[in-house]
């Protein structure tokens, strides 16, 4: 007879494979929620970026328009802060088919820390590729023609009840 006893079937515990296989899929999971977190924090930190780049536009476009002069053609750059970081804009303003009336584009990027050295053809390309933000508006003369009267409104006779 040897010593070693027989295993029972119903004996209660996990091998030491099924307790590896177990902390696998523990692990396989746990990376996965992480990846999910982090895209999940890269999106809301994209938006925050977009959503100021669009104030910037929204500004300058806004700017443009209030200026009591009217704005030269050609394109204008900046840089302003808001939300605590710089933001480099660019703003075009060109002739529209209407006459009197000026289309403003902006665009908007978060501007790199230590701002942007002048580089060559390379450099500029890259740095035009980058923008995060691109709104158009308009200033001009109103476009609105007068009628006349209108003849409903100005000839109706209101009687009371």
């Amino acid at each position: 007879m040897s010593a070693s006893r027989p295993r029972r079937r119903d004996a209660a515990g996990f091998t030491l494979i099924e307790v590896l296989v177990a902390l696998i899929i523990v692990a396989l999971g746990a990376s996965a929620m992480l990846v999910a977190l982090r895209t999940a924090a890269d999106s809301a930190q994209r938006q925050r970026e977009r959503m100021l780049a669009g104030y910037v536009a929204m500004n300058r476009i806004i700017e443009t328009r209030l200026e009591p002069e009217w704005p030269s053609l050609g394109s204008r750059e900046g840089v302003v802060e808001m939300g605590g970081r710089p933001w480099r804009w660019r703003q075009e303003i060109t002739r529209t088919p209407f006459e009197g009336v000026l289309q403003i584009t902006v665009q908007v990027r978060a501007e790199p820390p230590g701002g942007t050295a002048a580089g060559g053809a390379r450099d500029r390309a890259a740095r035009d590729a980058g923008w995060a933000v691109t709104l158009t508006g308009a200033r001009g003369r109103s476009m609105l023609v007068d009628p006349g009267p209108d003849r409903l409104w100005d000839t109706a006779r209101r009687e009371g009840p």
